[in-house]
């Protein structure tokens, strides 16, 4: 069935770009968190997938979801982000809490959480967050759960304690996602070496 088009009212164009900063596990936090996760789905009967090793990540600021690539957005992005990275010094996170998002009816997402072992984090999404309002980006709310996401399941698990996973926080990255497609990896647009 295709829409009705009327003169002056173009249909909306279809979103097919994601774009977001995010941090990075090492080889050692991915090791474990491959473990880990291992671990709590049998424990808990789950059955999703889980996330691919290469796109591991705790989600930081968000610019959104476009119909394909806004330069000039992410040239702003890039600026801002070189700002924060420039005077924010490399930190340790340490996620130790497991748990169900209840965010939706069905799938999901079983993510990591922290307490004290994530306010480095949370302090690097605020200063990036105000970097891009600053640069004309928002929608960026000012509440952030700094989490990485194992697997999407049917399953609800509530908050529990497990070992922690730990790495330090070396880098920013900007990545790109392809809505719809089930991209084996994120395409990285930039890097930028935390302060040391």
């Amino acid at each position: 069935m295709t829409q009705a088009s009327f003169p002056g009212f173009e249909p909306e164009p279809e979103l097919t770009d994601r774009i977001f900063f995010a941090v990075m596990p090492d080889g050692a936090a991915i090791a474990d968190i491959h473990a880990l996760t291992a671990d709590l789905k049998a424990r808990h009967g789950m059955r999703g997938r889980p996330i691919v090793d290469a796109k591991l990540h705790a989600t930081l600021c968000n610019l959104g979801d476009f119909p394909g690539m806004p330069a000039s957005v992410v040239a702003r992005a890039q600026q801002a982000a070189a700002s924060v990275a420039a005077v924010t010094p490399a930190f340790d996170v340490a996620f130790d809490v497991a748990q169900t998002f209840v965010n939706r009816a069905r799938n999901r997402p079983f993510v990591l959480t922290g307490g004290d072992g994530v306010v480095g984090l949370a302090a690097l999404y605020k200063s990036l967050a105000q970097a891009l309002l600053k640069a004309g980006i928002a929608g960026n709310p000012a509440s952030y759960t700094p989490h990485v996401t194992l697997l999407y399941d049917d399953v609800t698990a509530a908050p529990e304690p497990v070992p922690a996973i730990r790495w330090r926080v070396r880098e920013l990255v900007l990545l790109h996602s392809r809505i719809g497609q089930n991209q084996p990896s994120y395409t990285t647009l930039a890097r930028w070496p935390l302060a040391n």
